[in-house]
């Protein structure tokens, strides 16, 4: 098991988060942990539920704490890991509920489809090959939790690593989209291409333009057969998705409206809060105070506080 991680300015309550920044692999799986592997440096031969791979850096690999996993060989590689509890990315989530699949709220059914790469389910692996670019984003969001995690700069240090970690696991989901769209053989619909868009880059600035390019289809088109589908327009639909989102950001998380406004897509925190409340009917602030909790003290989240 990593060391665990205290915080140090909110009682050295437990965080269900570590960082090994030199990873071994010969501790895996490790106790009540979903894991994240980044492979930096060499090749790795492994055997993971019983199947035999072998890792060629830059590569990441995602577990869990009941895989059966077995390092091949003594082959020279560096490596580091990002460990956490579901709990951490959402209190929603633990293994039971996890298992169960019964979750109602979209932004939890959201973070359970994040989590289906540690679980190995519909079939992949866990082993993600990274492209140049995409190995220079995750090694750099990885750098920063670890380094996040280590400073404990300010109270919102747990909420900072938290988005590093979405961020580096929606980077996978593309690329695991983008491989299954390619063995599709372009049989996947204009509206769903749309969907899966929508869901896997809503942290970034997307314009209608960039949609129909991906479609191949122009916006009257698009956006008609797409109301059919979905009961509303495409960029109606994205800012409620994004909406949806921030209203559990707002409680669970300490984020300012600047970074939340940044993770969500948005260009300006002023344009966040004037969407917020044309939808939600008060401000991001309103919302925050009127529906703040109490965290736990096992450190599965932080105290909201008013901003």
């Amino acid at each position: 098991m990593p060391t665990p991680t205290y915080d140090r300015l909110r009682n050295n309550r437990q965080v269900l988060f570590e960082y090994v920044p030199n990873e071994t692999l010969k501790e895996y799986p490790y106790a009540d942990r979903y894991t994240l592997s980044l492979i930096t440096q060499g090749t790795v031969r492994i055997r993971l539920n019983g199947d035999s791979f072998t890792l060629d850096a830059p590569i990441i690999l995602c577990t869990n704490h009941s895989d059966q996993f077995q390092l091949s060989g003594d082959t020279f590689f560096r490596a580091q890991s990002i460990c956490f509890h579901p709990k951490f990315v959402n209190k929603a989530l633990d293994y039971k509920t996890l298992e169960a699949d019964c979750f109602e709220e979209l932004n939890e059914q959201h973070d359970r489809d994040m989590m289906s790469y540690f679980n190995h389910i519909h079939g992949h692996n866990g082993v993600f090959s990274l492209p140049a670019a995409t190995y220079f984003k995750a090694s750099q969001w990885i750098k920063l939790m670890g380094a996040e995690s280590l400073t404990q700069s300010d109270w919102a240090w747990t909420c900072r690593i938290r988005r590093y970690l979405l961020q580096t696991i929606y980077l996978l989901d593309d690329i695991y989209m983008e491989q299954w769209h390619e063995q599709q053989d372009g049989k996947i619909s204009p509206v769903d291409k749309t969907l899966d868009y929508i869901h896997t880059n809503y942290m970034t600035c997307i314009e209608l333009s960039d949609i129909c390019n991906i479609t191949g289809v122009n916006r009257t088109k698009l956006n008609q057969d797409f109301k059919n589908r979905t009961g509303t327009t495409v960029i109606k639909y994205l800012n409620n998705y994004r909406i949806d989102i921030a209203k559990q950001s707002l409680i669970h998380t300490n984020l300012k409206l600047e970074e939340l406004a940044d993770a969500l897509g948005y260009r300006y925190s002023s344009y966040f809060t004037t969407q917020f409340t044309k939808i939600v009917g008060m401000t991001p602030n309103e919302y925050r105070k009127q529906n703040r909790i109490q965290r736990d003290p096992h450190g599965f989240s932080l105290e909201t506080e008013q901003m």
